[in-house]
């Protein structure tokens, strides 16, 4: 995995995250097994960033939903809403 900060050609903050094929081999073969967290201090952020899987936006939400509170803001994209 790589991982960086930039700043886009629009002048908004950008961040990268490089998923090397054997990353996306552990999420295939173990779906919501497989976390990656990416510690946001090592790269002057206020955030920290998790990547993980499942097999659908139901699995997804079933394994973050002890995290979520009031202060949440998720984004669900336009296309998967019915």
């Amino acid at each position: 995995m790589i991982k960086g900060t930039a700043t886009g050609a629009d002048g908004r903050n950008l961040l990268m995250i490089g998923l090397s094929f054997g990353n996306l081999d552990k999420f295939r073969a173990e779906p919501g097994a497989t976390f990656i967290k990416i510690d946001g201090k090592e790269m002057g952020l206020t955030f920290d960033v998790l990547i993980f899987s499942g097999e659908t936006e139901a699995h997804l939400h079933a394994m973050v939903a002890g995290s979520i509170g009031p202060d949440t803001k998720l984004h669900i994209d336009p296309k998967l809403k019915s």
